[in-house]
């Protein structure tokens, strides 16, 4: 039995020792409302992390929930890296399909796609083409915003439900069919790998 906060997930509210404190004291009115022993109060994930290194946790918290600080080194309350921390633990990895030399400005009447986005066309694009990449890895994935290109000369355009397209540009790196590309990841984006069935050949 336990009771706990979780802070700065949804709205972005900050911990505080008030609210850690406020924490405790509902965990002391419960116990005795209802003559019940709760061993653990939980004060929050990685974002409380700042606040315990500093000594300013109250005693009663004893119990935490770290996922961002641990595997990407982040300090949630800086917004910068977590002393003594690697952050560069995961990797994405996908494959190659198709590569296609296309119009940057697609042809035919345009509307809403799947996902409910709907395609800007900017006048310097016009007669315009790219190289793209087909890779072997989509929305039921992993949101593209939530991973970014080791290769900076490569730029995400959007993902299907399956399939990510790239814009190599004038391919300088030569990329090919079967190619592997290396992409750094956002924790939400390997929170939702973390969880795929696809796992065993998608993150290392």
């Amino acid at each position: 039995m336990a009771i706990g906060t979780n802070l700065n997930c949804l709205h972005g509210v900050m911990p505080s020792e008030d609210k850690l404190i406020q924490l405790c004291l509902y965990k002391q009115l419960i116990e005795s409302r209802f003559n019940r022993k709760i061993p653990f109060i939980t004060g929050g994930t990685s974002v409380v992390l700042p606040l315990l290194r500093q000594h300013r946790v109250p005693k009663g918290i004893n119990h935490f929930r770290i996922g961002e600080a641990l595997f990407f080194g982040n300090d949630l309350f800086s917004g910068g890296a977590a002393n003594d921390m690697e952050q560069e633990v995961f990797k994405l990895y996908s494959e190659i399909i198709e590569i296609t030399e296309k119009p940057v400005v697609p042809t035919g009447m345009l509307a809403e796609n799947p996902s409910g986005d709907t395609f800007e066309i900017e006048p310097e694009d016009y007669g315009r083409t790219s190289c793209r990449a087909i890779l072997d890895v989509g929305l039921l994935d992993i949101p593209p915003q939530y991973m970014n290109p080791v290769d900076s000369r490569l730029q995400i355009i959007n993902a299907s439900s399956d399939m990510l397209i790239l814009d190599l540009g004038e391919n300088e790196g030569n990329y090919e069919v079967g190619n592997w590309i290396e992409f750094d990841l956002v924790y939400m984006g390997a929170l939702g790998l973390l969880n795929s069935r696809y796992i065993d050949k998608k993150i290392v």
